[in-house]
Order: structure tokens, then C-alpha cells, then sequence
């Protein structure tokens, strides 16, 4: 009898963790650098710095190469996630395994399972998600970089960054084209140590989303920007008082009007966030501090507050005419 057998749900939780982890480091990359020479814009500290840049990126191929063979794991348990919704049994396919007129018990993790190479063609074949003949030669230039990095411990290649994130949001739209995508950057980095370790109080993994959501902003292009969170990446965006309140703890010093992940209705009437998913009435009012005049109303803690800024202006300013 075969046990703990695997579902769609528990390889696509650790496929989904996988990936962000290397997302995570990706983006770390630009921002230590940006950091060490204290400049906030990344683009700008690479534009200034051309030549550390230059150097950096020599010392950085390791990382890119681990990055990419965090990719190319995600991508394989991802791909076993598909099958696995029709069933766990089909991982094991053509893979040898020897049976027994004996009664006993096998874990399903220490049976082998279909190689990475087959995969593609067994989802196209057994499953009714098909995957793309661009998804499946990215992959398979993901596989091969890994093997190589396996066996020899590094490989003879020059990684661009850019060209890296461009290859991970392509992977994250072919296999997850209807997930929410920055809800699970913010759901995926509390499941790791760093998260364990946040208080709430002096930080907490929401802070470190919004320090980072500027910079996603930044990389992202208007298509893939369009197509992760279904607006267009130059229409405005305003504050989710949920997110920034949780986010603004007492180490935060948070950037507020870079924060934004909500988005204004056509009427105007309300504001919807895509991190949270939390959908709030606002008015407009002429906020006081900032040249924002999209404001709370919602009969909540937020009533009164600017969505742009986040300054409480109250509720006696009169709504624009």
C-alpha cells in the first residue's frame, strides 16, 4: 500500500513557495545594490554606477545560476501538481517500479517518480491544462542550465538579471494565470523563517512587501503588469488602509505614496485593493496634505483618510462638488 500520497494542492503550495523564494532573491540583487551606494531608485543607482554594476554582476552569476534552478524546481512540482489532479498514481509511469506479492507499506517520497524531461509531454497527455510550446522551451532551457549546474557545480553561461525576471513572470502567468500574484508574494513570504520572526509591532512581512512593491512596479512591463493584476500599469494607484496599517510598524519608515495597491472603480465610489482583496467606500474630498482627493468612507478607522497620502484630514471636509 502506497502512503502519503501527494495532492494538486500540497505541490502547488511548495511550488508556489519555490518560486518566490527565488523571486525573493532576484529582487534582492538590484536592491543590495542599490542599498550599499544608498540610492533608493534601483535604476538609477545601476545607471550611476555602471561600472560596479558591471563587476557586481560577475560576482552575482552564482546566485543568478541558484535563482534559476529555484525557477526550474517550481516549475517541475508545478507541472506534477497538473497531473496529480487526476491523479498521484500517473507520477509513477514508466518509471520501473518493482512490485511485490508482499503486503507492506511504501511512502509515496521514496518512490520514484516521472523525470523532469517527461513531464510536459505527460500534462499534454494526461491532463486537460495543456501547457505551451513557449512554456515548454523556456522549461526546457531551465532544465538543462540546472543539470549542468548540477553536475558541474556551475555553468558557462552570462545571466542578466532583467532577462531572468522576464523569464519568471512568463513561468508565473503560464502556470498560474488565475491566481492572484501579489497576494501570494505577500502569503509565500510569511511562510518562511523571516517571516516566523516578524512581531507585527517592529515589523512584519507586510512591511517588507510594500518596501519591495515599488521596485515589482518598476521591472514589471505594461503587458505583464496588465496581464498579473488586470489594470493598466499607468492608471493611478491608491493605498489599501488594511495593507499600509499593517504593514507601517514602528521600523517600517514606509514611502506611503509608493504603497499603493488599490484601485478606484469606474464610478469613483469605491477603492479595491489587489494584495488583500478588500474593497472600501470612499468620497471625494480635497485632502489637506497631499493634491490627492480620493478619502475614506466607509464608517470605519479609515474614514477620513486620504488613500493617496494616508493623512487623516477628518470628516468635515466637504466632499467636492
Amino acid at each position: 500500500m502506497i502512503t502519503n500520497l501527494p495532492t494538486q494542492e500540497s505541490l502547488n503550495k511548495v511550488a508556489l513557495r519555490t518560486y518566490f523564494r527565488a523571486w525573493n532573491d532576484l529582487i534582492g540583487i538590484w536592491s543590495d545594490f542599490s542599498m550599499h551606494f544608498g540610492i533608493v531608485h534601483i535604476k538609477s543607482a545601476v545607471a550611476m554606477w555602471s561600472d560596479e554594476w558591471s563587476e557586481y554582476l560577475l560576482e552575482a552569476q552564482s546566485d543568478l545560476q541558484a535563482i534559476c534552478s529555484l525557477l526550474q524546481q517550481s516549475m517541475e512540482l508545478a507541472l506534477k501538481a497538473r497531473i496529480c489532479a487526476v491523479s498521484p498514481y500517473l507520477l509513477l509511469l514508466d518509471t520501473g517500479m518493482k512490485l511485490s506479492a508482499s503486503p507492506k507499506q511504501i511512502d509515496f517520497s521514496e518512490l520514484r517518480t516521472l523525470d523532469a524531461v517527461d513531464l510536459p509531454g505527460a500534462v499534454n497527455t494526461l491532463t486537460d491544462s495543456p501547457i505551451s510550446d513557449d512554456f515548454i522551451g523556456k522549461y526546457t532551457t531551465l532544465r538543462s542550465l540546472r543539470n549542468k549546474i548540477m553536475h558541474l557545480g556551475e555553468a558557462s553561461v552570462s545571466l542578466a538579471p532583467e532577462a531572468v525576471l522576464r523569464q519568471a513572470v512568463s513561468l508565473y502567468l503560464s502556470m498560474w494565470p488565475d491566481r492572484n500574484w501579489l497576494s501570494d508574494r505577500l502569503n509565500f513570504a510569511a511562510q518562511t523563517r523571516q517571516g516566523w520572526l516578524h512581531d507585527g509591532k517592529y515589523t512584519s512581512t507586510h512591511m517588507d512587501i510594500l518596501h519591495e512593491w515599488p521596485i515589482d512596479v518598476e521591472f514589471f512591463t505594461k503587458g505583464e503588469f496588465k496581464k498579473l493584476f488586470g489594470h493598466d500599469k499607468s492608471k493611478r494607484r491608491y493605498l489599501c488602509h488594511y495593507c499600509v496599517d499593517e504593514g507601517d510598524t514602528r521600523y517600517a519608515g514606509l514611502d506611503k505614496p509608493g504603497c499603493g495597491t488599490a484601485y478606484l472603480d469606474p464610478a469613483g465610489k469605491a477603492v479595491s485593493c489587489i494584495m488583500c482583496g478588500a474593497t472600501v467606500a470612499v468620497v471625494r474630498k480635497k485632502c489637506t496634505d497631499c493634491e490627492g482627493n480620493v478619502v475614506g468612507d466607509n464608517d470605519d478607522d479609515w474614514t477620513g483618510r486620504c488613500h493617496t497620502c494616508g493623512v487623516d484630514i477628518g470628516e468635515d471636509v466637504e466632499p467636492l462638488s
